[in-house]
């Protein structure tokens, strides 16, 4: 069961294309002269090669990735003579939110009037699970990490491949954002 639940959860973040808060955490070297980024190279998942992420949302997210740099003046190189490398790589983790609603009695009775009376509670609980790209920019010369951001989201299965790819523009530009101007 679990396995066909991997299978059929789309692991590219397919959060909710109704939502648009997107929210993301970032880190950054502030030794780094980020002015001096005027090139990338989009990695993505090579070294990992996640074997749940699909070939059609890789080049989803990877196309995401080039259009968010492009749009910040950044251009796209070959990985030799790239400034940054641009690496990510996709979790997902089942959760579970438990919900717990809780009423106060009030009645009623013939001769006794009206007054409190014993509550009722309700708790039930609610699978799901969440996902999370984390993003990182690597130093092409020192090889080392200088920028790290992470969005988690609540996935979500869509309709259709055009909500799919918007929620991913969505989160990548979400990320990207957050990335140190130059």
């Amino acid at each position: 069961m679990k396995a066909i639940k991997l299978i059929l959860i789309p692991l590219v973040l397919l959060l909710s294309a109704c939502s648009t808060t997107y929210q993301a955490e970032s880190d950054y070297n502030s030794a780094y002269d980020f002015n001096a980024v005027q090139s990338f190279h989009v990695v993505g998942d090579e070294r990992l090669n996640n074997p749940m992420l699909s070939d059609i949302d890789r080049d989803r997210i990877n196309v995401a990735i080039s259009e968010s740099l492009s749009a910040q003046g950044k251009q796209a190189e070959n990985k030799e003579s790239a400034d940054v490398l641009v690496e990510y790589f996709v979790l997902t983790k089942d959760k579970t939110k438990i919900y717990s609603t809780s009423a106060a009695g009030y009645a009623n009775c013939y001769r006794c009037g009206y007054g409190y009376g014993a509550g009722v509670s309700n708790i039930s609980s609610r699978d799901y699970v969440e996902g999370t790209i984390v993003v990182d920019v690597i130093d092409n010369v020192s090889q080392k990490t200088i920028w790290r951001s992470t969005l988690s989201k609540k996935l979500q299965d869509f309709d259709n491949a055009t909500e799919r790819n918007e929620a991913i523009k969505l989160a990548v530009n979400a990320i990207f954002k957050e990335f140190p101007a130059s």
